[in-house]
């Protein structure tokens, strides 16, 4: 499989370089209680920009695609993995099963970065033929993957900076691995911790990548922490 990962590494990694062109960039620091209240505020309008990403709509602009990503928790998004058992049945090179549970974890949310992540991943492994960038361009669902990915990775990239201040904003813990596997191609960390104000903080290597150069990354886990609790607890 890794020859797979590698090509779809290749596939995404044109918005991570295209990202980092600018030392410096504009992060869009909206927080939960902005989203909860456009939610209850104006449903409608939140479900419209949850739909156009899911079909891959790029005339989306930047922050549209956080409040679509942000929003998406609110209507029934698992904080909880999804693309586990297609990862497991991945690893035991059973393609076949590994494609219909990630085509069921797709449905259940096509607006998460793992989801459409492991799609491509299944997608180049159960075709082989499908070799090179014109030839995905052929298969609709797995150009929509893609184009779904690089969406929700251009709304996480942009949502913070890493920083303890400024996190980047996510719904699932899967994202985050993605997205620093990913997005930022970095090595797996060496530590993780759950800080008091609610953020997974990541220890990393050093020097162990060029498109993030810090010594630990912070995500924003308030959501998940919520989503989690809510499970738990309904009432």
């Amino acid at each position: 499989m890794k020859q797979f990962l590698l090509f779809a590494t290749l596939i995404f990694g044109a918005f991570a370089m295209h990202a980092t062109d600018e030392a410096e960039y504009e992060t869009y620091r909206i927080t939960w209680s902005e989203i909860s209240a456009l939610v209850e505020n104006n449903p409608d309008s939140i479900k419209s920009l949850i739909d156009r990403t899911a079909l891959g709509d790029t005339t989306l602009r930047t922050k549209e695609l956080l409040v679509a990503y942000m929003g998406k928790s609110f209507f029934g998004a698992s904080p909880f993995s999804e693309s586990r058992d297609a990862r497991s049945a991945l690893n035991e090179d059973n393609i076949d099963s590994a494609m219909v549970l990630i085509e069921q974890a797709i449905k259940r949310n096509p607006l998460s970065l793992s989801n459409n992540y492991y799609y491509v991943v299944c997608a180049l492994t159960q075709n082989p033929q499908i070799s090179d960038y014109q030839a995905m361009q052929q298969d609709e669902n797995l150009k929509l993957a893609v184009a779904r990915f690089n969406l929700l990775l251009e709304a996480i990239y942009y949502s913070g900076n890493g920083s303890q201040e400024y996190p980047y904003k996510v719904t699932c813990v899967d994202d985050e691995y993605t997205f620093m596997s990913q997005g930022l191609d970095l090595p797996r960390p060496t530590n993780q911790s759950l800080t008091k104000d609610g953020h997974d903080m990541f220890k990393l290597p050093a020097h162990s990548s060029t498109l993030y150069t810090g010594q630990e990354i912070h995500f924003d886990a308030t959501r998940i922490l919520q989503l989690e609790q809510n499970l738990f607890n309904p009432n």
